[in-house]
């Protein structure tokens, strides 16, 4: 399985955080856009150089967009360099795809003197959209937590419908066992390697590398078949990362 960007999870079917607070009413399951920058840092530049651009952009958001956005900066936690030679992922999340595109059209007319700034910290490789849905929700969402990863593809004959029916489920089991965590589904979109085969991302969140441990405890201790019953049929999934998301910051929903 070729994957360009896969980055977190627990070996769990998850999927991830749609972490922007906007529209709480909407109906289940929560979908949100998301865009990614895959970047590392230039010579001499570091996490503290990119936080302090990172400000500068969050106080130009709340007048710069039109639309809520809220930005994250990931970074490895338990990964394989070799695999993904990466030091920060960029994700940014919009209502939907239109607000997204709104957000890119404000950034490309009036953020070049930021862009620089940005671009004097990190070379970022790519760019790329994706949609977000929402299987189990993250209690502190838009709020900082530990992600785990992993690309997956749809097995031959497998429909939307059977994965849906694994979500559902998957999910009661986690409910009855209060396992710690929220699930989303990353499906890929603009932007992706032409090589990848990736359909989606399983991602799964907590607010702790405990609570991440914690589930992987339960599913040593019988989760494990129960997921594989779930969905053995349905889909394969390469090998999970872990990585830290921090909030910082963008426009609020007005």
């Amino acid at each position: 399985m070729k994957n360009l960007l896969t980055i977190l999870c627990v070996g769990l079917i998850s999927l991830f955080v749609s972490s922007i607070s906007i529209a709480d009413h909407h109906a289940a399951p929560r979908t949100s856009a998301l865009e990614g920058f895959f970047c590392s840092f230039n010579e001499g530049k570091d996490m503290g150089d990119l936080m302090k651009v990172a400000a500068e952009w969050d106080s130009w958001a709340d007048e710069g967009f039109s639309d809520a956005y809220q930005a994250y900066v990931l970074s490895p936690v338990v990964s394989n360099r070799g695999d993904f030679p990466l030091d920060t992922v960029w994700l940014g999340v919009a209502e939907n795809q239109e607000a997204m595109g709104a957000i890119n059209d404000s950034w490309m007319a009036n953020g070049g003197k930021l862009q620089k700034k940005f671009d004097a910290v990190s070379t970022c490789s790519s760019h790329s959209f994706m949609d977000s849905f929402e299987v189990v929700p993250y209690k502190n969402i838009g709020g900082p937590g530990f992600v785990q990863i992993q690309g997956c593809e749809m097995k031959d004959g497998a429909s939307m419908t059977d994965l849906m029916a694994a979500d559902k489920s998957w999910s009661k089991w986690m409910a009855e066992q209060g396992m710690p965590g929220g699930i989303y589904r990353w499906f890929t979109g603009v932007g992706d390697a032409r090589e990848s085969t990736t359909d989606f991302y399983n991602v799964f969140i907590t607010e702790s590398m405990a609570s991440r441990g914690r589930a992987h405890d339960m599913m040593m201790a019988g989760g494990f078949p129960v997921r594989s019953a779930a969905y053995d049929n349905i889909i394969q999934c390469d090998k999970p990362r872990v990585w830290v998301a921090q909030p910082v910051g963008g426009k609020k929903a007005s």
